[in-house]
């Protein structure tokens, strides 16, 4: 593996020839300030790739009047400067405490790390951190953790619902650019397609993971191709020797057709890399950065996990857009029509509307949108190529055999921030001996029928997460806040009723969206 990875270091180290490129937070609270000109139709910003590209979006917003948050520690200027060499270089640290009202019990959290990045001149620029913490959280989020194994977003959770679980998370990149044109960037991180609060191609759901992506740039045309190496954790007990090796590859054109109209291709191919059996490594076929993939999968007996995709983004208005996306798993046409449900007729649909400054209220935005994904759609022959990495789902956070609906309304004012939010999800949930289509990492020949699957389908499960929350934006550049938030999350598990009322306090870093509103 290290002897094909190595020539993309060496190609990436001799390609200075161009300006560097640094990557903005992957944190929707961080971009909010953004979004409104983002989204307008006088600006060209490919906004369903994330992160973002700094230099490209301040190029793009130059001719904008931006209000953004103040920093109240860094004053914009570097730590260190020396000559062409600007670095900055400071501490992660959070806390907080809140009260679990259903556990009758107090919870908290703390982390402390370090982050550094950097740019060398025009030509290159970095960026690392490194953190660790320890989680003893509400109920509902113990749930999740026994789950899944990981504290969600961060990484393997090592302790018990009685001592806390502590985990560790870290992620940097090296990024330049060949031309003005052409990037490549070569990390750990995480990655986003789409313009929704969920993405149903690639979402940051799962912890970071190693990667090697290239960026080309024409005009009103992006397209991004990426690499990266994954794990599953799901039979180790936390040994990192024994997690396994999986690799994923990428495609995503994206091309803003007119000022008001996006439309985005997608392609994903999974393949087991170590199955603790034999060690297949990363397979030269797909290290391509040319569409498409399903041909050499197709050539080689169709051994892998496929996805394809389409996307759109459609503004009404000044400040109003609709967006969505269509994934496709597999299907056969025939079944589709005839409306056989058969179990292997696997998608994904999502629609959203977004609106910025409502009701002419200048910083008040609304966002919802509605995810559909059928039985069994992301699942594989081989669970170790499902589509998730650190056993969390690559795509929506529930897994499949779902319908989603949420919603927020944001406002901010200088570095206040407030949002109400609900999502609700209804799905079936998997029997004790039944795989209804909802666990991705089940191996889907074991479902019960071969006709007549649908969403809902398995033990009916209904659940309602309500927040409102109230941010006091410390430091952009540090992605350092305070925060007090109220949740509410109600369960209906085939009539059985729970309800897990929460609250919480903190100052905490930011490392990227964190999510603890699925099961």
């Amino acid at each position: 593996m290290y002897k094909k990875i190595l020539p993309l270091l060496l190609f990436t180290a001799i390609a200075f020839t161009g300006k560097g490129q640094a990557n903005m937070p992957l944190d929707r609270d961080f971009l909010l300030p953004y979004q409104s000109s983002f989204n307008s139709t006088s600006c060209n910003v490919f906004t369903s790739i994330m992160p973002y590209d700094a230099q490209k979006t301040q190029q793009a917003l130059s001719h904008d009047t931006l209000t953004s948050y103040k920093d109240l520690i860094f004053n914009g200027s570097p730590m260190f400067s020396v000559g062409s060499f600007n670095a900055n270089i400071f501490p992660l640290a959070g806390g907080s405490g809140g009260y679990d009202v259903y556990g009758k019990s107090t919870t908290y959290d703390y982390s402390g790390g370090l982050h550094i990045d950097g740019k060398l001149g025009n030509k290159f620029s970095f960026s690392g951190s490194y953190l660790a913490g320890v989680v003893y959280g509400p109920s509902f989020m113990d749930s999740i953790i026994e789950r899944y194994k990981v504290v969600p977003g961060l990484g393997y959770a090592y302790g018990s619902p009685q001592t806390g679980y502590s985990y560790q998370y870290w992620d940097g990149y090296l990024s330049y650019n060949l031309t003005n044109n052409f990037n490549f960037q070569i990390g750990k991180g995480k990655q986003f397609l789409g313009d929704g609060y969920r993405s149903l191609f690639l979402s940051d759901v799962s912890t970071s993971y190693p990667y090697f992506k290239i960026t080309a740039t024409f005009s009103k045309i992006e397209f991004v191709s990426l690499f990266t190496m994954m794990q599953d954790a799901e039979t180790t007990t936390g040994l990192t020797a024994n997690f396994y090796t999986k690799y994923s590859s990428f495609h995503y054109l994206t091309w803003n057709v007119s000022h008001r109209l996006n439309i985005s291709l997608f392609e994903a191919i999974t393949y087991d890399g170590d199955s603790g059996k034999y060690v297949r490594g990363p397979d030269p076929g797909y290290l391509n950065p040319i569409l498409f993939y399903q041909a050499y999968n197709y050539n080689i007996g169709d051994p892998d996990k496929s996805n394809l995709g389409a996307a759109f983004k459609l503004k009404v208005a000044k400040k109003e857009q609709f967006y969505g996306q269509l994934l496709i798993d597999e299907f056969k046409l025939q079944n589709v029509i005839h409306h056989t449900e058969w179990w292997g007729n696997k998608q994904g649909v999502q629609l959203g509307f977004k609106a910025f400054d409502l009701f002419s209220i200048k910083n008040l935005s609304f966002q919802t949108e509605v995810d559909y994904v059928r039985p069994y759609t992301y699942t594989a022959r081989d669970p170790l190529q499902n589509y998730s990495n650190f056993n969390q789902p690559l795509g929506d956070p529930e897994g499949a055999n779902f319908i989603e609906s949420a919603s927020f309304l944001t406002y901010y004012h200088k570095n206040f921030l407030i949002q109400a939010s609900a999502v609700c999800y209804y799905y079936g949930a998997d029997s004790a001996h039944t795989d209804y289509g909802q666990n991705i990492f089940i191996n889907y020949n074991r479902h019960p029928y071969d006709y007549g699957n649908y969403v809902g389908q398995g033990i009916p499960t209904y659940i309602n997460t309500f927040c409102l929350k109230t941010d006091f934006i410390i430091s952009p550049k540090m992605s350092l806040k305070a925060e007090l938030a109220i949740y509410e999350c109600f369960e209906d598990i085939n009539g059985t009723y729970y309800s897990y009322p929460y609250i919480t306090l903190g100052v905490r870093t930011s490392l990227g969206n964190l999510y603890n509103d699925f099961r």
